[in-house]
């Protein structure tokens, strides 16, 4: 009667199908779908506040870090930065491009043009994909490589333009070129953009590299660029909301960093096996 009911009970969970569950962080394609919806939005409305752009912002690089992850995971190695700053030019030319085409059919402060650039960066992506697997070519030979740097294309460009829509208040080519490219804080964003996305995987590269500890990295990052770009913000006073406008962006990027940089210092004392004292970072018995 026993082995009647648990013979039973065994078809009956092979039968059930198993429910489709959204947890967090959720998985690579919802990510996608999530973070590029609500940067996009975010990109396009320049009007919104500083601190709504750094949300958008952060999205995007957690995104690129994302991407890198999947590209990087197949034993690329040191090839890890190099992905991470191609990501970074993938966003510099995307963003560009898209100011170019904001001239056109901009109504105020709304911006729907710059998305072509992002849309031609994920093309761009995608081709280089296709000819970095290719047997004829670069023959990488890597699983969804294509999917990984299309989606890079469009992530950083989205990162850039945010950034850019913080420092200047608007996308206007000509205030960009003035405000971000001649004073010199186009470098610290490409710096600290490409850390971004490429130091989340090499900081938790090894075989005990774990996406949830992975991504808390770029948010990390995001809130230190947070901060320079507050300050940026600050100096160059070209917020249409006024000093309070970086002032709350700098407070939320000290925030942002001091959080997340100590749950994953305490993640991953949790998770090692052992830590070694370096007098940097306290040493756990």
């Amino acid at each position: 009667m026993a082995a009647a009911e648990e013979k039973k009970a065994e078809e009956k969970k092979v039968e059930e199908k198993p429910k489709v569950e959204f947890k967090f962080p959720p998985n690579e394609t919802q990510l996608g779908i999530i973070a590029g919806i609500i940067a996009a939005l975010i990109t396009i409305f320049t009007g919104l506040p500083a601190v709504i752009k750094a949300v958008g912002m952060i999205f995007a690089f957690v995104w690129c870090a994302d991407s890198v992850r999947k590209t990087s995971k197949y034993g690329l190695g040191t090839g890890v930065p190099s992905i991470g700053v191609m990501g970074t030019g993938y966003g510099v030319v995307g963003a560009l491009m898209g100011l170019a085409f904001a001239r056109f059919g901009n109504i105020g402060q709304f911006y729907p043009g710059v998305l072509v650039g992002v849309v031609f960066m994920g093309l761009i992506g995608l081709v280089s994909g296709f000819f970095s697997n290719s047997e004829k070519y670069i023959a990488l030979k890597i699983p969804r490589l294509e999917r990984a740097m299309m989606e890079l294309g469009m992530a950083g460009t989205l990162a850039l333009l945010l950034e850019i829509s913080i420092v200047t208040g608007s996308l206007n080519f000509d205030a960009v070129v003035t405000r971000v490219m001649e004073t010199g804080v186009i470098a610290f964003m490409f710096i600290l953009s490409g850390m971004a996305m490429f130091h989340p995987y090499n900081a938790c590269l090894g075989p005990d590299e774990r996406r949830e500890r992975t991504l808390m990295v770029p948010v990390e990052i995001s809130g230190l660029l947070c901060i320079i770009l507050g300050f940026a913000l600050l100096i160059l006073g070209t917020s249409p909301w006024g000093p309070w406008d970086p002032a709350l962006l700098i407070v939320f990027g000290v925030v942002i960093w001091v959080v997340f940089y100590t749950r994953f210092i305490k993640t991953c004392m949790k998770e090692c096996y052992a830590t070694v004292g370096t007098g940097l970072i306290k040493t756990i018995e």
